[in-house]
């Protein structure tokens, strides 16, 4: 396997878990976390879960621009959800709602919550193989138990 995109998805972990502590960090500034500070825990959220989704999903028979999508997919939706947001008007008691709930609340409730979750089983079904162990492999993996098995009832014995 390349380990060019693993890498950059690593890369892109660590800004993205640097970013929160920045985010983090300035909270701690005498008037409050600064708009930059929201963010930056807003960038570093939809970083981290973009990344560890590109992780997780780079080992697997995917095909890497199935990857790169979702993993974009997910960092725009986060990215959007949480800072969409911020960036509207506050109307106060005449905020429109939308299916029960304040706009604002309900861009971070559905859009954060509810779009990945009717998206990226779709994307896992489409591009991820079953993967079922060849008899050879099982045959070794049963042989693995029983060592483990063997080696726990020897230390339980003693």
């Amino acid at each position: 396997m390349n380990e060019q995109p693993r890498r950059i998805a690593l890369w892109c972990c660590a800004a993205g878990v640097a970013l929160i502590g920045v985010a983090y960090a300035s909270a701690w500034l005498p008037h409050g976390a600064p708009r930059w500070g929201v963010w930056s825990m807003i960038t570093g959220a939809g970083l981290t879960l973009a990344a560890t989704l590109a992780l997780g999903a780079l080992g697997s028979s995917a095909r890497r621009c199935w990857i790169v999508a979702t993993a974009g997919f997910l960092f725009v939706v986060v990215v959007a959800g949480l800072g969409l947001p911020l960036l509207l008007p506050d109307r106060g008691a005449a905020e429109p709602l939308l299916l029960g709930l304040p706009l604002r609340a309900a861009i971070e409730i559905y859009g954060v919550g509810l779009l990945p979750m009717a998206v990226l089983p779709f994307v896992y079904a489409r591009e991820f193989d079953v993967r079922e162990l060849d008899p050879a492999a099982l045959a070794e993996f049963r042989a693995e138990c029983e060592r483990l098995r063997a080696a726990d009832d020897e230390g339980s014995a003693s």
